[in-house]
């Protein structure tokens, strides 16, 4: 299949006055977060084992997501900024892999850490189920990206919120038997879960899933993995156009700016 049946329209390479605008946020958002992880390092409350392995996977996180940043992307539709091999398709989702699991085992440390304060060991245990609904997830990912099926990607984003849900779950157990900080934290860890899971079925999924039925009805044919792969190494689709952008920024622009504050604060839980 020619990879020229999923190209959109778009417009010119150099950037509208709305995506460069965007763009140039994002620019600051990597600096700024670059830049409040050196200071949690040198000078946060990074104490123990668990804070610090906390700290250097929010490092990945953070160097990710700065990359991302610099080099935006929309994967099934090859959608580039700006025209560079660091623009790489394959190279960007393989990064962007490694640091989804690094976030995912930060989110499953954190509920075991609040719940070895309040003594609760099943907790501890049923915490690691949490980054497993993410890991799994970068599979399905993959093959959306490699066949350039959408539907893939609503699966993934699913699981997603199915993660945090089990992760509010545990955290609203935890703040049943805990006072002080960690109830507070894991109340308001549980709020950040519920408004997440209600953007991704409310946004994310909907979108992949009009993307997929128009898909569809235009007759794609997917691509084969292995033609895939191919593909998101080598082909990119420069645009400017804000029209091209807009959608997917609504999930960029949170994900890089509230998802890598959050990975930063979990560096700064007090260790038991």
């Amino acid at each position: 299949m020619s990879s020229n049946h999923h190209k959109l329209p778009l417009g010119a390479a150099t950037p509208d006055a709305m995506t460069l605008s965007w763009w140039r946020g994002l620019r600051l958002l990597a600096v700024l977060n670059v830049s409040l992880w050196l200071g949690v390092l040198l000078f946060g409350p990074v104490q123990g084992a668990d804070a610090l392995l906390q700290l250097g996977l929010s490092g990945v996180y953070v160097v990710v997501c700065a990359y991302r940043s610099l080099f935006p992307r929309v994967d099934l539709e090859r959608l580039v900024v700006v025209d560079t091999p660091l623009s790489s398709i394959f190279l960007g989702r393989s990064a962007a892999t490694v640091a989804e699991i690094c976030f995912a085992l930060q989110l499953g440390l954190m509920v075991h850490q609040l719940a070895l304060h309040v003594g609760l060991p099943w907790v501890q245990r049923a915490a690691w189920a949490v980054p497993m609904f993410m890991i799994v997830a970068q599979g399905f990912c993959w093959h959306s990206v490699l066949t350039l099926n959408h539907i893939t990607q609503a699966v993934e984003s699913t699981l997603w919120a199915a993660g945090f849900s089990w992760m509010a779950a545990l955290l609203g157990i935890v703040a049943l038997n805990s006072s002080g900080w960690v109830q507070s934290l894991a109340v308001f860890a549980i709020l950040g879960a519920a408004c997440f899971v209600a953007y991704v079925l409310s946004v994310d999924v909907p979108m992949y899933w009009r993307r997929y039925r128009a898909g569809r009805a235009q007759g794609l044919v997917y691509m084969r993995l292995d033609e895939g792969a191919r593909d998101a190494w080598q082909r990119r689709v420069p645009s400017g156009n804000w029209v091209s952008w807009k959608a997917d920024a609504l999930w960029l622009t949170p994900y890089f700016s509230v998802g890598v504050w959050a990975s930063i604060a979990m560096a700064c839980i007090p260790s038991a």
